[in-house]
């Protein structure tokens, strides 16, 4: 990376970052990797409409600005490079809102998406590695256009204190 390479523009969806105390950790990590959070403005309509585009009706005022955010994103509303799907760890609700969101922005967009489970333990050093690797597929996601893979993907990551699944294909 150099100096003069262009910033790569994550979306941040999240819920729950400013209360959990971890919003400067991320702050910290996307500075390391010469990136910026861009979060997408949505209208109050988009927020009341998005339950039945997503088919899921949720609680949390919270978690419907991230599906929204979500939509903005997939109908070209903003432009972004890769997102970044963030939400606590000791909330269903927010699993799930997580992994719908991820799904939605997959299926319909080349956009690269990493989803995160935070604590409010969680570090920029925990999170660096997960910007490092969601900036380096954006700014390299030329290299990897090519035939459609079928089938699916697999990962585990067991650093840390949380195990998560990485999921995803090609093309």
């Amino acid at each position: 990376m150099t100096s003069t390479e262009n910033p790569v523009r994550i979306a941040q969806l999240s819920c729950g970052a400013e209360y959990s105390g971890i919003q400067k950790e991320i702050d910290s990590a996307v500075k390391q990797v010469n990136a910026v959070m861009v979060y997408p403005e949505v209208d109050i309509a988009d927020i009341e409409s998005i339950e039945e585009e997503f088919g899921l009706k949720v609680a949390s005022p919270d978690l419907k600005l991230v599906m929204a955010r979500a939509k903005a994103i997939v109908t070209g509303k903003v432009h972004v490079d890769a997102v970044f799907v963030a939400t606590c760890f000791r909330c269903a609700e927010a699993a799930l809102v997580r992994s719908e969101v991820r799904r939605y922005i997959h299926e319909k967009t080349g956009i690269p998406v990493i989803s995160y489970s935070f604590t409010e333990r969680t570090t920029a050093g925990t999170l660096l590695t997960r910007m490092e690797a969601l900036t380096t597929t954006a700014r390299r996601k030329s290299l990897l256009a090519r035939e459609k893979q079928s089938g699916l993907t697999a990962g585990i990551d067991s650093g840390g204190s949380v195990c998560q699944c990485i999921e995803g294909s090609r093309g």
